[in-house]
């Protein structure tokens, strides 16, 4: 009897021996169906294991689903599956699997903002890549009780969702992508701009509406210091801003060359209209603008700039040397037989002409124009 007992738990011990290697390579090994190719796969919140493993099977990912459920089981991880988005491979070993699902190693996206964008070119890439609701995005980033949580004292979050790189996990909501952008942003701003904003005299939303003007303007970041002379040499003496980009953003965002017409839009965005920074930010700035806005070059004494057509820009202090700069620009040096002073008048008549009940003539437009213009109100701004 005790050697038939002794018999029966040796076989038994070895069966279970084999039984457990068995399983053991079952559950590290891929399967045979193992592929370099990926696939995305999604848990959703609230999603039950056995969804789960139906899901992954129909995927092509799992190929043995009694190792995967018996695994989870033995080892009580059944309910411990984490929602999110991850990146398995078709036949990946079930020990692969369940590892990722139960410690959330989630796929992250790698979204891109680039510098200068508008707040609804944010949400379209965000509604891409991240798969929010951009309309909930842009709803919520006007909703004065969000602006009110991130400290944030404007009309809506324009400006203020910082471009970088950034990795999100999902699902995502629009508030909490919201929340990563702005609590970005208030680090840059607290680490690097914040002691520099005293000498301004500025508050901080008015930092961040000139540092997008200054974006707007700029393509070289070694003329964002340049630029932002310019205009708070315009503050300080009480004149217009006269920055197209404010025009283009009153207009919807246009990416059309603006005329001469556009320049009349009636909006507190049009700073050919009105006097001082707009309302808010028209772009999203990044680091370098910020800190433009609040260290522009120092000794500057220009109130003008023009594009060169090569992406940069000439400055000059005087309206007949900013005159002189586009004349140049557009038809090379002014031939010796034209005189300047006909030359001046004439641009300044034709621009009086064109902007003609815009109204406020003391100063600003009608005496200090941001680029010359034609008899023709839909004539193309060079």
């Amino acid at each position: 009897m005790k050697l038939r007992v002794s018999v029966l738990l040796s076989v038994a011990l070895t069966l279970f021996v084999i039984g457990t290697v068995q399983f053991a390579d079952l559950y590290y090994e891929d399967a045979a169906n193992y592929s370099s190719r990926r696939v995305s796969f999604k848990v959703h919140p609230g999603t039950t294991f056995k969804e789960v493993q139906a899901q992954l099977v129909e995927a092509g990912v799992l190929t043995r689903p009694g190792v995967f459920r018996w695994a989870a089981y033995l080892t009580r991880r059944e309910t411990k599956i984490r929602a999110g988005r991850y990146l398995f491979r078709y036949g990946e070993s079930v020990a692969s699997v369940l590892n990722k699902l139960v410690y959330g190693r989630v796929d992250y996206a790698r979204v891109v903002i680039p510098e200068g964008l508008m707040m609804r070119e944010i949400a379209s890439i965000l509604q891409k890549e991240v798969e929010i609701d951009s309309a909930l995005f842009m709803a919520a980033a006007s909703d004065s009780a969000v602006l009110a949580d991130f400290d944030i004292d404007a009309p809506d979050l324009e400006g203020y969702l910082f471009p970088d790189t950034y990795l999100f996990d999902w699902p995502l909501s629009e508030k909490e992508v919201l929340e990563r952008m702005v609590n970005r942003f208030h680090r840059i701003y607290d680490a690097a701009i914040a002691g520099l904003a005293d000498s301004t005299g500025m508050n901080l939303h008015e930092i961040v509406t000139l540092a997008s003007i200054i974006q707007a303007e700029a393509i070289f970041n070694s003329e964002m210091r340049h630029i932002s002379a310019v205009y708070h040499n315009r503050i300080d003496a009480g004149w217009r801003l006269e920055a197209d980009p404010t025009v283009a953003y009153a207009l919807g965002g246009v990416k059309r060359p603006l005329y001469y017409k556009d320049l009349r839009v009636p909006s507190a965005y049009n700073t050919y209209r009105v006097r001082g920074l707009p309302p808010g930010a028209i772009c999203s700035p990044g680091r370098t603008a910020l800190e433009a806005a609040v260290l522009p070059l120092d000794g500057c004494e220009d109130y003008y700039f023009v594009a060169d057509g090569s992406g940069r820009h000439r400055f000059s202090k005087t309206h007949s040397e900013h005159l002189k700069a586009k004349h140049l620009i557009k038809y090379g040096p002014v031939p010796p037989e034209v005189k300047q002073k006909t030359y001046t008048e004439s641009i300044d008549g034709a621009k009086s002409k064109i902007l003609e009940g815009i109204g406020d003539n003391d100063d600003g437009l009608s005496k200090k124009p941001a680029q010359p213009a034609s008899d023709d109100p839909g004539e193309e701004r060079e």
